[in-house]
């Protein structure tokens, strides 16, 4: 290992000399709200700068234009095999993300590392360069949507809810608006916080959130409740999908009575406790069905069910339809 790549990306990155050139790979049906979040700084940043403090370059696989999940094609600069000299290689990838697994990818990110380029993955790009073997071992930020996925296909990654996460020469995001907090995070770490401050004002975005922040809102805010130990349990529940927790247990934590606790469903969110938990299961499931090939055994597993058949009785009575013609036919569920 070379002293460069045994820096952390940070140091790397603000040890490089002006401009500092990054490269944004697109796959086909990346979101562009996550892209913007990801160029859009550099561009404030030359412009608050006065000087070129950034310059990118736009990947595609065939240096073909690559069309966003929106439906809007994007011209790049390049391909992966013409792209000039990168500090910073980001891969932007979207929903399907599988679909672009391929050995010549993971040759060109494996051969990046190689040569101690730093490499970002934002949306669900980490589950390319986890694919590709490169964050065995490694801190990884993912969506919280596509979390017990990524832990499930890369049990030896370590997985973290906060927004963003660096570890060696990895930066990964969970996407969206976090990407815009992970760059002003490099933009500050590169070129100081009072420059960052001001691409953050420009944006009318009051506070960088730090990448230690977690991504999801609390469920005071999600489910409107104003009640602590309501939402307790509920993090509680949202925490523990995949091994879920005995009611009575979940009372207890927080101080209460299995009938306080119910009260306090009932009035706040107009279900029981056990119906709003399975309903927080059938959740994560739907997202797992739609948006993943796992097998319906393995759904079933994640979302806490041994038995495939219970799991497929509670998903129709839940949504209407099996698990299975809901992927096979496309069927948006009712709820």
């Amino acid at each position: 290992m070379t002293q460069r790549q045994a820096a952390n990306a940070l140091e790397v990155l603000a040890a490089a000399a002006e401009p500092i050139s990054i490269g944004i790979l697109l796959l086909r049906n990346f979101p562009f709200m996550t892209f913007g979040a990801a160029l859009d700084p550099l561009r404030q940043a030359n412009r608050l700068a006065g000087r070129p403090v950034f310059k990118w370059t736009l990947i595609s696989t065939d240096g073909a234009g690559v069309m966003a999940s929106a439906g809007v094609v994007m011209p790049v600069d390049c391909s992966i095999d013409t792209m000039p000299h990168c500090d910073l290689v980001i891969v932007c990838a979207g929903l399907d993300h599988a679909s672009h697994y391929s050995p010549r990818l993971f040759a060109w990110l494996r051969r990046l590392h190689r040569q101690a380029c730093v490499l970002g993955a934002i949306s669900t790009a980490p589950f390319l360069l986890a694919q590709a073997g490169l964050l065995e071992g490694r801190r990884c930020a993912v969506h919280w949507e596509l979390l017990p996925l990524f832990q499930e296909e890369f049990p030896n990654c370590i997985v973290t809810n906060e927004i963003f996460a660096i570890d060696g020469l990895f930066i990964t995001s969970s996407g969206g608006t976090v990407t815009l907090d992970m760059m002003l995070y490099i933009v500050a770490a590169c070129r100081g916080r009072p420059l960052a401050a001001a691409i953050s004002d420009q944006f009318n975005h009051p506070e960088i959130r730090q990448q230690h922040d977690f991504q999801r809102m609390k469920p005071q805010s999600r489910f409107s409740i104003r009640h602590a130990k309501l939402a307790e349990v509920i993090t509680a529940m949202e925490d523990s999908i995949q091994d879920p927790v005995d009611l009575q247990v979940l009372a207890r934590r927080v101080h209460l009575s299995t009938r306080q606790m119910e009260r306090l469903f009932l009035l706040h969110l107009g279900k029981t406790p056990s119906a709003f938990y399975t309903g927080l299961r059938m959740a994560r499931a739907r997202d797992l069905i739609l948006q993943t090939d796992l097998s319906i055994a393995t759904v079933a597993q994640i979302c806490g069910y041994m038995s495939t058949t219970h799991f497929a009785r509670t998903y129709r009575a839940h949504f209407g339809v099996t698990p299975r013609v809901m992927r096979s036919e496309g069927i948006l569920p009712r709820n």
